[in-house]
């Protein structure tokens, strides 16, 4: 979460999806402290282990509950069949 909050802080624009192509100071010590937390997950120091996770956060647009999840990946799955007569090749 600490991660979360120093990416936000300091290089917004990581997550509004508008790159500066990490060239300003504050992405250049996130970049930085991303490689010390990943090196310390390799040397057992579990202190200071950082895994990253939600390089794609920013991309989510929706957050449904779980039973309104299922349903719509159910209705996929049955349109999908419905549909695959369509693409069968007599």
């Amino acid at each position: 979460m600490e991660h979360q909050k120093n990416t936000l802080l300091k290089s917004p624009s990581i997550f509004l999806d508008t790159p500066d192509g990490y060239s300003t100071p504050a992405a250049q010590e996130l970049i930085a402290y991303e490689r010390k937390g990943i090196k310390a997950v390799f040397n057992g120091n579990r202190e200071n282990a950082l895994m990253a996770g939600g390089e794609c956060a920013q991309r989510v647009d929706d957050l449904p509950k779980v039973q309104d999840l299922v349903d719509r990946i159910i209705k996929e799955a049955e349109d999908i069949l419905k549909n695959a007569p369509k693409y069968v090749i007599d």
